[in-house]
């Protein structure tokens, strides 16, 4: 019997107000409208606080939050619907994500982050050198 459960991304923008006064409480938010629905993370990670294009829900900015979970798909439409009528969530976008479509997207991650670390290195130990 194969599992009927699938990998999904989301992007998901959060009040930025909200998160600010009450990260973990924010957290927990999200969490609770995605696991109400039986959806698993595999990662919840935050981003970063932007400025909005337009703003949605009276607010200007808001903060990013990238997730990896698992669910069914019957799921994922309870779960937007949730996130709409709960506070917390502005706007997100979830896309199936293939396991290894996951794998290499994290691989490729790890990959930016060490060429990150590398080249800050490099520029540190060149500032150095000048003094």
């Amino acid at each position: 019997m194969t599992d009927p459960r699938r990998t999904y991304e989301a992007t998901i923008l959060v009040r930025a107000a909200a998160a600010r006064t009450d990260y973990e409480g924010t957290l927990a938010a999200v969490r609770q409208t995605f696991e109400t629905e039986g959806a698993a993370f595999l990662e919840l990670d935050k981003w970063e606080e932007r400025s909005l294009a337009y703003p949605i829900d009276g607010e200007t900015s808001a903060l990013y939050l990238n997730a990896y979970f698992s669910a069914e798909p019957a799921a994922i439409e309870r779960i937007e619907r949730r996130a709409k009528l709960g506070g917390t969530v502005l706007r997100q976008l979830i896309v199936a994500r293939p396991g290894k479509e996951l794998e290499r997207i994290k691989t490729q991650r790890a990959k930016t982050a060490e060429a990150r670390i590398a080249a800050a290195a490099a520029k540190a130990a060149a500032a150095a050198a000048e003094m």
